[in-house]
């Protein structure tokens, strides 16, 4: 079984990307193994208002329901994003999705707390996007640069009731974030962008494995890339188990499969 905490549907605007259709994309789960995927929308990123982009999403994965965990984008910065989030909420969405850089804020803002005030509330566990690709390779007119994360353990540990998940964030490159994740049992990094022969190996000691989910960016990545970075590590079965499924179900709570 494996879970993979960090995909995306739909409509990516600087190129266009294979396998992003929900159908698309259950064939690629299965010809890889993937038992479900988390999943926002790649439209959401880049609307101010996101709601259509979320009611396009659930539309769209309703015949394959038991196979993703919908992630509903919420854009704290925007004018009636609570409406957004009751309507996330009594659609059925599994958790939030949030893109600061893309959106306009910063991690410290006031919407960024009281977004996390509602998620803990309402048990919602939240992703936060540092990056969609590398900055080198952006269009040149939209250069979007990395959410900075310095300050994630303060807010880890202010909200420590909601569960956190890094995506598309190297922890090694800098130092308070690797202290947060082993600090931190309600934060977590998925594996999508770490560089490195037998990262998951070095990464493990220095963070604790509880920190680690599956994730792969695909479709915008290639999700063999993420199984080739278990493949080449040497994981013992009972943190590949942790990885691969334990963590996210710990992160999503009873909303992912039993393994089989």
């Amino acid at each position: 079984m494996i879970v993979d905490c960090n995909a995306h549907l739909g409509h990516w605007p600087f190129r266009d990307i294979a396998n992003s259709a929900p159908e698309q994309f259950i064939a690629l789960m299965d010809s890889r193994g993937i038992t479900q995927a988390a999943v926002a929308t790649f439209q959401s990123v880049v609307y101010a208002d996101v709601h259509p982009a979320n009611c396009w999403l659930m539309e769209a994965i309703a015949p394959f329901a038991e196979r993703f965990l919908p992630q509903a984008t919420i854009n704290p910065a925007f004018p009636a994003w609570e409406r957004d989030l009751e309507t996330a909420i009594a659609a059925g969405f599994r958790g939030l999705r949030l893109y600061p850089n893309y959106h306009g804020y910063e991690l410290s803002d006031d919407c960024m707390h009281d977004l996390l005030d509602a998620a803990g509330e309402n048990r919602l566990p939240v992703t936060i996007h540092q990056r969609m690709f590398d900055e080198r390779r952006h269009h040149p007119r939209c250069i979007v640069p990395a959410v900075e994360l310095s300050a994630i353990g303060e807010l880890a540990t202010q909200y420590h009731d909601v569960s956190l998940l890094l995506c598309n964030c190297r922890p090694y490159q800098s130092e308070p974030i690797m202290e947060a994740l082993s600090a931190c049992a309600n934060l977590h990094v998925d594996i999508s962008v770490l560089e490195g022969v037998g990262r998951l190996e070095t990464l493990i000691p220095q963070i604790g494995v509880h920190s680690i989910v599956f994730g792969s960016h695909a479709p915008y990545q290639y999700l063999d890339a993420a199984l080739l970075k278990l493949r080449e590590s040497c994981l013992s079965q009972t943190d590949m188990d942790a990885i691969v499924y334990g963590n996210a179900q710990r992160l999503f709570g009873s909303q992912t499969s039993e393994p089989v």
